[in-house]
């Protein structure tokens, strides 16, 4: 049953990609026609390729002007994309005073200011993969879950001094 709208869809899609190049086919002889081989060259490429060549395309500047060298169109997309970014705006003074920076409530900067716990530790260690390649310290994930809960006591006491102190402990 499915078979029928999968031959429905490939026929219609053939039958538009015959009718694009019919179109792009009469494209080329007009362009011919009137001289500019670069436009038939630059459509007989998208036909060849099935996309359009985007070095081949030529740029207008904002008066309608096209330019078609390279330098032109560098120096215009140069021209667009400062104008895009860089743009003027006057802020004045009230208006910085006037935003205010949002407070975090003391039971958020508590929660925060806490060193992790026993059982946060144990979760991570859970949660990370096993018979991976040690890190710098060339221990592997698999000695410390191995450790169970000494070694787990070891790391916490560590992590806790590093939060407390504010300084990694060297040995």
């Amino acid at each position: 049953m499915a078979e029928l709208p999968r031959r429905l869809v490939k026929s219609v899609v053939n039958e538009r990609q015959i009718a694009y190049r019919d179109e792009l086919s009469k494209e080329i002889e007009t362009a011919i026609l009137n001289h500019d081989p670069a436009s038939a060259y630059a459509m007989i490429r998208r036909l060849k390729d099935g996309q359009q060549n985007s070095e081949n395309n030529a740029v207008q500047d904002k008066n309608g002007k096209l330019f078609i060298t390279s330098m032109d169109k560098l120096d215009r997309r140069k021209e667009y994309f400062y104008e895009l970014f860089n743009v003027k705006s006057f802020v004045g003074s009230n208006v910085i005073y006037h935003n205010s920076t949002p407070s975090i409530p003391t039971t958020e900067q508590d929660r925060q200011n806490k060193p992790s716990t026993l059982d946060e530790l144990d979760q991570v260690l859970k949660r990370m993969k096993s018979q991976k390649a040690p890190g710098n310290d060339d221990v592997s994930t698999d000695k410390f879950k191995a450790g169970e809960l000494p070694v787990l006591k070891w790391l916490h006491e560590i992590s806790v001094d590093i939060w407390q102190n504010e300084e990694i402990v060297e040995n």
